[in-house]
């Protein structure tokens, strides 16, 4: 019989939901046409849900006319961006998750004392280029095998990390760093990873665990969700991204008995519950077809 764990902490985390929520609010409310600098969030799903409510995605500014109202996207904007919008006088709504925010002022702070912003992360994703905007001259560093010998030596450091790294990733570039640039002047670590992305990087391991196959609902397009499926494959090999209902569900749930379910922060609860109907429509065909064996 077929048994399905979900994780604790299942739906949006509350710097998504509260972005969501806000473009939701804006689309009834706005008398204008209402776009977005790119997607809001990196779920495709939500993003198709949204654009059914007229928001309209764009890529550049270009042709946006100053009536017109501009989403900035949950995982922050650039300085750049910031002052093309309100050289276009475009009226702005913010999402930008608080705890994005947060990391952004230390950044800064950082940067304004006069050490070498160190940030731990992947340096295509938005979130680091806004970092990059506020601290110009950062370094990104995405793995310990990228730090280089001595390159921080008789410099003052700060190191911060990107909302979603893995802690594991995090301390293990702080600690090849202080290895490797023994004559650093001084150091001061943020670990500035965002608390939920942690709980749920510490669910994923012990369900990882603790099942026959483990199920890691989200985009691709998401840096939180890609790490879940990562930390889920180093223990269990049967871990497997799941974007929406329309995935090989019956090959993955082949000769498992226990499912287990954690979604990324960007993942809306309806489309897990979506999923998990999926998951007991297959599991009664494969009982059907082993009965009739």
């Amino acid at each position: 019989m077929l048994s399905v764990k979900l994780a604790k902490n299942i739906g949006f985390c509350s710097g998504v939901r509260r972005a969501v929520d806000i473009v939701e609010e804006t689309l009834i409310q706005s008398k204008s046409k209402v776009y977005s600098l790119g997607p809001v969030i990196h779920n495709p799903e939500v993003i198709k849900r949204l654009e059914k409510k007229n928001l309209c995605i764009v890529n550049s500014l270009d042709n946006l006319e100053g009536s017109s109202t501009l989403i900035l996207p949950s995982h922050g904007s650039s300085r750049k961006i910031l002052n093309a919008a309100k050289k276009k006088k475009l009226k702005l709504v913010d999402v930008t998750c608080p705890y994005v925010s947060l990391v952004q002022k230390i950044c800064v702070l950082l940067h304004k004392q006069g050490l070498e912003v160190i940030i731990v992360g992947d340096r295509k994703h938005p979130e680091i280029k806004a970092l990059l905007d506020l601290a110009p001259g950062a370094y990104t560093i995405d793995k310990p095998e990228d730090i280089k010998e001595n390159i921080f030596s008789y410099k003052k450091i700060g190191i911060i990390s990107q909302t979603t790294q893995t802690k594991d990733v995090f301390f293990a570039v702080v600690s090849e760093i202080l290895q490797k640039n023994p004559k650093v002047l001084e150091v001061h670590v943020y670990n500035t990873i965002c608390l939920d992305t942690l709980h749920r990087q510490d669910e994923a391991k012990k369900l990882a665990g603790s099942v026959d196959a483990l199920l890691i609902i989200g985009s691709s397009l998401s840096a939180n969700t890609k790490r879940l499926l990562c930390i889920g494959r180093k223990i269990n090999k049967r871990t497997y991204l799941v974007e929406n209902e329309k995935a090989n569900l019956d090959k993955i749930l082949k000769n498992a008995n226990k499912i287990g379910l954690i979604n990324g922060a960007s993942t809306p609860q309806w489309l897990v519950k979506e999923i998990v109907k999926k998951i007991k429509e297959v599991a009664e065909k494969l009982l059907k077809c082993h009965s009739d064996l």
